[in-house]
């Protein structure tokens, strides 16, 4: 009986805060921080309190006020059954464009990434950010609660600054600008820079260097009264935080010895250094451990589709892991921006493969968090409320979130695709979907 009237006011919970609407506002729709409280669930935590199998978790205040095996009686607003379920900290996607592009093929929904211009590393698109795109409470009701939107470029190996974004759908999503610089590097950067890995490396390495000199004569240079430079004062003023360690750089690469190469250019600028790809960082595993540089892999990465990755292995995640390398995994790539949420599918694979559990939950989640210096990642006592509840293994693909909170606040599930679900799930005759019988 109590289990059937916790659910009941579940159900109550998410049809009266989060009936379906066309609107955007009505979409982004939240209630108030209350009290809620989750029992009997499998939470996983990710910090000291480890997995509990089967405990209680309250919320109160948009925080998360106890986390215990059984916290008795305790009165909520609202008592959600857990059994069966799993708590997690909110997905943590650590590379996407979510906000910046909708559809890939209609140029005027994207602002991810610019041409015919002498700005390069200076472009910060977080003030073209777009909170009511569709694309984010789709990925929310995958279980998304933060991300990281990064630029691209096709022109440029400086591709531009990264940002961070709540998926609140509010216009205070973005929550950390200026988060880190995106550059390119091993085959994609070559073509970029004018055909040569060697060339690419050169213009990082010129375009740091010059960094520093503008640095020690920012005057002089303003003034005209220095030597001509080949980079804007846009873009040399954009680079500063790297050098000063304020800003972290990412660059892609992929070819185990491009990695080595990344590896010598963070100790020689003293980067706070992220490599993306690394398709064959196993072979490189213990150089890139001992240097504390983070990965963000594909864990479904597993064909040799370039040359870069003829070393392409399902258990490239293991592999890092098991040396000591910190890992971020993110969506597959065919789709890694419009379904970031499907970095727990790809986590699930590298479990598969020989990546611990736990690990697994950790690369979409704390450790994304920990390698951009990001708020959320555990669920921690006194911390702000950003989980979800799962309706079983959240690696597992036949899984779906139930309950989704950021700071607190329950979000709303219902999206694009629910919504079009919902209308020919059941049509109904007459004009009411736009047609007649």
């Amino acid at each position: 009986m109590r289990a059937m009237q916790s659910l009941k006011i579940m159900a109550l919970v998410c049809a009266g805060a989060f009936a379906g609407s066309s609107s955007s506002a009505q979409a982004q729709s939240q209630t108030e921080p209350g009290t809620f409280l989750i029992k009997g669930a499998k939470i996983i935590t990710l910090n000291n309190q480890g997995t509990l199998e089967s405990a209680d978790l309250l919320i109160r205040d948009g925080k998360i006020a106890q986390v215990s095996e059984d916290l008795g009686t305790l009165t909520a607003d609202v008592v959600i059954d857990g059994r069966g379920k799993v708590v997690t900290p909110g997905i943590i996607a650590p590379s996407s464009e979510l906000g910046l592009t909708e559809i890939g093929a209609a140029a005027s929904t994207n602002d991810n990434a610019i041409v015919d211009t002498s700005i390069g590393a200076g472009f910060d698109p977080a003030v073209a950010f777009n909170p009511h795109s569709t694309l984010i409470p789709f990925n929310r009701a995958g279980g998304l609660t933060r991300a990281v939107v990064l630029p691209s470029s096709e022109e440029k190996i400086f591709a531009g600054q990264g940002f961070a974004i709540k998926l609140t759908g509010g216009y205070d999503s973005v929550t950390d600008t200026g988060l880190v610089q995106k550059v390119y590097f091993g085959e994609y950067g070559a073509q970029l820079a004018g055909g040569s890995r060697a060339l690419a490396y050169a213009q990082v390495e010129k375009a740091l260097s010059q960094a520093q000199e503008y640095a020690d004569n920012r005057a002089a240079v303003r003034q005209g009264e220095w030597r001509e430079l080949d980079y804007s004062l846009e873009d040399l003023e954009a680079l500063q935080p790297v050098l000063n360690g304020k800003q972290r750089i990412l660059i892609t690469a992929d070819r185990a010895s491009d990695l080595l190469q990344l590896l010598a250019l963070a100790q020689k600028f003293n980067l706070k250094l992220i490599i993306q790809g690394a398709t064959e960082g196993w072979m490189v595993a213990d150089e890139l451990a001992q240097a504390g540089v983070p990965v963000i892999i594909d864990a479904l990465g597993n064909t040799p589709d370039a040359f870069e990755k003829l070393g392409a292995r399902m258990d490239n995640a293991a592999l890092m892991q098991n040396a000591g390398v910190t890992l971020a995994i993110s969506g597959p790539g065919y789709a890694g921006s419009h379904n970031s949420y499907l970095s727990r599918q790809a986590a699930g694979n590298a479990v598969a493969y020989g990546l611990p559990y736990e690990q697994g939950i950790r690369a979409i989640t704390a450790n994304v968090a920990e390698i951009f210096g990001l708020e959320g990642g555990s669920l921690a006592v006194g911390s702000p409320a950003e989980l979800v509840l799962w309706s079983g293994d959240p690696l597992e693909v036949t899984s779906y979130a139930e309950m989704l909170l950021i700071d607190g606040k329950p979000l709303s599930l219902v999206n694009r695709s629910t919504r079009l679900r919902d209308r020919y799930l059941h049509p109904k005759a007459g004009t009411e979907h736009g047609y007649k019988q």
